[in-house]
């Protein structure tokens, strides 16, 4: 846990947090005992689904960063009033000439003043918008993109998961609950603290965002013929 912590976005570990905490509440465990009953089939379901949430946050970040990574190369369109207060809209502008930029392949280019100019505010605008985006209190950028995304783009952040990844989730349901008798699971009674279910809650979510990691890696694996790794990855380390 502590590893996932420090390789994993905070984004991501911030998101898995208030996920589990929406779940569980937030009452303070110092000052309240809660207990949480309930059969081993009821808590099943709520395994699987939590590992399957961490798996759909692993999805969702790698489309917000290549949502972000095309943003960034598709820079906006250069505007003529810039919110500069020390200046007059369109001053810095009235400029000739040309400039010249270093292309690292062909070598020496020709640039127009003006657009040159118009080229460094459109990264200074683009730049504006990340800082903007990062220092938004009380906003999760992960957290908002899925909030954001339609019905069907949210349910494909899970319809890439496997036979392999659904085996290996109910692997983990099963050993973890040591009851896989149908009959025995909707009769057998598990009792635990919201802390500790906090806890096992937050981990499954860890799982389920390796595994998706370990997907991912197989699949390049299988599409490059390289030889298998059996080792498994850590926790958020980037593929």
């Amino acid at each position: 846990m502590e590893l996932f912590v420090k390789r994993a976005p905070k984004q991501v570990v911030d998101a898995m947090r208030q996920t589990v905490a929406n779940m569980i509440g937030t009452l303070p465990p110092q000052f309240f005992s809660v207990n949480v009953t309930t059969v081993a089939e009821n808590l099943a379901q709520l395994m699987y689904s939590v590992m399957m949430t961490g798996y759909m946050f692993r999805n969702a970040q790698y489309r917000l960063e290549l949502q972000q990574s095309l943003e960034h190369i598709a820079l906006p369109e250069p505007k003529d009033n810039m919110d500069v207060s020390d200046y007059a809209p369109g001053t810095q502008k009235k400029v000739t000439g040309e400039v010249i930029k270093w292309n690292k392949i062909t070598g020496p280019e020709k640039m127009d003043a003006v657009k040159y100019i118009e080229f460094l505010e459109s990264e200074v605008e683009e730049l504006k918008r990340q800082v903007t985006r990062r220092s938004a209190n009380g906003h999760n950028e992960l957290l908002d993109y899925i909030k954001s995304l339609e019905p069907q783009n949210l349910k494909d952040l899970t319809n890439s998961a496997g036979e392999d990844v659904v085996f290996a989730m109910n692997a983990f349901v099963k050993r973890l609950l040591a009851v896989s008798d149908p009959a025995q699971m909707k009769i057998a009674v598990t009792q635990t603290t919201a802390p500790e279910l906090a806890n096992l809650l937050y981990w499954l979510m860890v799982v389920g965002y390796s595994i998706r990691n370990i997907e991912v890696r197989f699949d390049m694996e299988r599409v490059l013929d390289s030889p298998p790794k059996l080792a498994e990855l850590p926790p958020g380390e980037d593929i």
